[in-house]
């Protein structure tokens, strides 16, 4: 549906000047922005956007208590004809640490959604040193008719996401994805999508954009570690495909081996018909011979799969796909993979969900 902010609750316009414009603001909890990625999001008594419920999280460990108010892979989508697009953010924190961007860390990404794939338009940039939010304009070329993404950043803790149009313009509800229940990811901050250069390179997101899908990204990190709350809350969810690669995070190969395998049957047991991609973490040849017991174990619980008649099971192997599309180029530090590492990550991810798309009826294919 798309209407003029005349035809708005005016309790939700905040009229505002940033740069040389007029814009009024919308608060993306109200209609007709549609928010995907995060936990009840609309909810006007929440103080902060968050992925999972807070007593969920709180059940699972402190660590995963406090990222889950970080919006990784969160998105606002909205179509509007105003020439510009501007926001206002207000954080509680925005993360800094050696191998972030602060555009990684707080930035926003604008994605326009097109009938021949999604454009890129920029990034709404923090300014240095913003910690509690900042104001942020991208302008366009004239006043047409857009579907428009927002991607929330990596590792900040928002509390409010107003968006800006040029008084007058129309606002409609954006493009709808092809699956209803989300793509539901798991694993390490290489879910989360620690190393990018921007929230848009993450891997979940980069397949999200390609495939047009809507998923949650549920990485954490350094607290995924494969705990049975964490899995019986995934398990409860609607879904369409789960994946999970969070090896990276087990303190011991014997950590993962009492883990991965409990994990996977909980989520199976309630789920036996769900697609489910395992992964091992993204390897250099440096580090693969430490990596390779734990790599041995997601192979295991892979094998065991298979073995035991699941046919709705597939195994990505990190070690083999870095040497083969990159080798150390693709790496950041030795861990996390660079926007290289990640388009490469979601390359193998994604020939795996074209088989899923095509042969599942939770996907539209029209």
């Amino acid at each position: 549906m798309d209407i003029t902010y005349k035809e708005f609750d005016m309790n939700v316009v905040v009229n505002a000047t940033i740069g040389s414009d007029v814009v009024d603001m919308f608060d993306v909890r109200h209609d007709p922005f549609q928010i995907y990625g995060l936990f009840d999001p609309k909810n006007p008594e929440k103080e902060r956007f968050e992925r999972i419920p807070r007593d969920v999280a709180l059940t699972v460990s402190e660590g995963v208590a406090v990222q889950s108010y970080e919006p990784a892979g969160a998105k606002v989508r909205f179509s509007t004809d105003s020439d510009f697009i501007a926001i206002r953010v207000k954080n509680a924190w925005l993360t800094r640490r050696p191998h972030f961007t602060d555009i990684e860390a707080g930035g926003f990404d604008l994605y326009e959604d097109t009938e021949n794939g999604p454009i890129f338009h920029g990034v709404f940039i923090p300014p240095v040193g913003a910690t509690d939010g900042f104001e942020s304009k991208i302008r366009f070329p004239d006043s047409k008719m857009r579907n428009l993404t927002i991607l929330f950043p990596i590792h900040a803790c928002v509390k409010e996401l107003l968006v800006g149009i040029r008084p007058g313009s129309t606002l409609g509800t954006g493009k709808a994805h092809i699956n209803d229940l989300p793509v539901v990811c798991y694993g390490s901050s290489i879910t989360q999508g620690t190393g990018t250069s921007r929230p848009g390179m993450v891997y979940s997101n980069i397949l999200s954009r390609r495939l047009n899908l809507n998923i949650l990204n549920l990485g954490f990190s350094g607290q995924c570690k494969g705990e049975p709350n964490m899995a019986k809350y995934i398990a409860d969810l609607p879904m369409s495909a789960f994946i999970y690669d969070y090896d990276e995070n087990a303190p011991t190969p014997e950590h993962l081996q009492e883990t991965h395998e409990p994990f996977f049957k909980i989520i199976r047991e309630k789920n036996p018909d769900l697609p489910i991609i395992m992964l091992s973490r993204p390897s250099i040849p440096a580090r693969n011979e430490r990596h390779e017991p734990f790599r041995e174990v997601v192979l295991n619980t892979f094998r065991n799969a298979i073995a035991a008649g699941d046919k709705n099971v597939w195994f990505i192997d990190g070690t083999s796909y870095v040497a083969e599309f990159g080798g150390d180029d693709c790496i950041l530090d030795g861990i996390h993979p660079n926007d290289y590492g990640y388009m490469i990550m979601a390359n193998q991810i994604q020939k795996i969900l074209e088989q899923i798309i095509a042969n599942s009826n939770a996907f539209r294919k029209g």
